[in-house]
């Protein structure tokens, strides 16, 4: 064979494992990820006040400011990790010296699937919404984290211990929901939270999102059809990958209208690929969703009337109190994000005069739900972005800017 000849096979052979490699890569887990690249990392378990036992991975760096990145509706630690240590937000904070903990809510596979009591193929498993991710998931892991940290300290010096008490917060999509939950029902964790970045962040969704009543009638039809068939587990792994290798065209529009990326169409079904990105959730969280975009307004879980009085003890649902909410905030949107709309962020930033310090715009023309974790230049459109707002918010120069 002539040198050309080898170079054209040494070529195939190269991109065939490359390609290899990545297909094999939508298979990992988040230990996958951090094991594959040598990342320090520790795993922490803990267990909320109502029997969820839930595992954190930590990328450690004692002594230093602790950042806590939580997920979204369907979502788990593996949205922070799954681009590598070039592009990934938790690989990129713990290179520049933080304290990066991985939060995995309730429901979230494999590393929110353990109860003290029951399995995750009982009923009673999947009675939550993110009422509960913050009145349970968040206190149990923040407290977690003061704990280790604040014995961490106790070795060290005396004036870090402010930085390793408190805790910056990132979450994506629902987790902002949860972050309201946490902060109205446990006021104590108003001075526990040094800074919130939401991105893509959800609230009263009422005239606030590109979907009409029809799609919210479908979706609701798909989570009934599943209640009944007491499949109330909505996506298990691999659920929505197997699903859209059947149906392509159905998932590229849904891809292109709400979740994945709209950045280019040879990506478009990039969030689907991966095994365990978009997995999970309970029908009860789809359903509380849809009665907040109903109600127009931030209500607890509506159980209906009789139940109700029993648990909020009122006929209606508990209204969060927005009110007391404090802690610094800065909320981020993408121009054509169908869920958390541009209209939608700056509703929430009019609720919340008080706390949100700035709402920033990512520029690209267009940016869409799930980019703020895998558009392949989320480094520089949202990851340089809020590193630097948090850097500046933490040097107290942080511009009161509204996009």
């Amino acid at each position: 064979m002539t040198e050309l000849g080898w170079i054209i096979v040494a070529l195939v052979l190269f991109i065939s494992c490359a390609a290899g490699r990545t297909e094999a890569h939508y298979g990992w887990t988040t230990l996958d990820w951090l094991s594959a690249h040598n990342a320090s990392h520790e795993l922490h378990n803990v267990t909320t006040a109502d029997g969820y036992q839930l595992q954190l991975q930590r990328l450690p760096q004692p002594g230093a400011r602790a950042v806590l990145l939580v997920h979204g509706l369907l979502g788990s630690s593996l949205g922070w990790v799954c681009l590598g240590p070039a592009r990934s937000l938790a690989f990129q904070l713990h290179q520049l010296q933080y304290d990066v903990w991985l939060a995995n809510l309730r429901g979230a596979y494999p590393y929110g699937r353990q109860h003290t009591e029951l399995t995750d193929v009982m009923d009673a498993f999947w009675s939550f919404s993110f009422h509960e991710h913050g009145a349970y998931d968040l206190p149990a892991i923040i407290d977690h984290m003061a704990e280790v940290t604040g014995g961490e300290q106790q070795s060290g010096e005396a004036d870090k211990e402010e930085p390793t008490r408190q805790v910056l917060l990132i979450g994506h999509s629902q987790a902002f929901n949860a972050f309201l939950v946490l902060c109205s029902l446990h006021p104590r964790f108003n001075q526990r939270i040094q800074l919130m970045q939401a991105l893509a962040p959800l609230s009263r969704l009422h005239r606030q999102v590109r979907f009409d009543a029809a799609h919210v009638r479908s979706l609701m039809k798909f989570v009934k059809k599943r209640q009944k068939s007491s499949k109330l587990e909505l996506f298990p792994p691999g659920y929505l990958r197997k699903l859209c290798q059947i149906k392509h065209e159905q998932c590229e529009y849904y891809a292109k209208q709400y979740a994945g990326s709209a950045k280019s169409n040879k990506r478009l079904l990039e969030a689907f690929n991966y095994e365990y990105l978009l997995q999970g959730g309970s029908a009860r969280e789809i359903k509380h969703l849809q009665q907040i975009w109903k109600s127009g307004d931030f209500i607890a879980y509506d159980y209906g009337p009789m139940q109700n009085m029993k648990i909020y003890n009122g006929v209606e649902a508990l209204r969060y109190n927005l009110s007391q909410i404090s802690v610094p905030t800065i909320l981020y949107f993408g121009e054509t994000d169908a869920i958390a709309t541009p209209e939608g962020v700056h509703a929430i930033y009019a609720r919340m005069l008080n706390s949100v310090r700035s709402v920033k715009r990512i520029e690209s023309p267009k940016f869409n739900h799930f980019d703020f974790l895998i558009a392949g230049e989320v480094r520089t459109l949202v990851n340089d972005k809020l590193i630097e707002l948090m850097e500046k918010f933490l040097e107290g120069k942080l511009s009161y800017i509204i996009e």
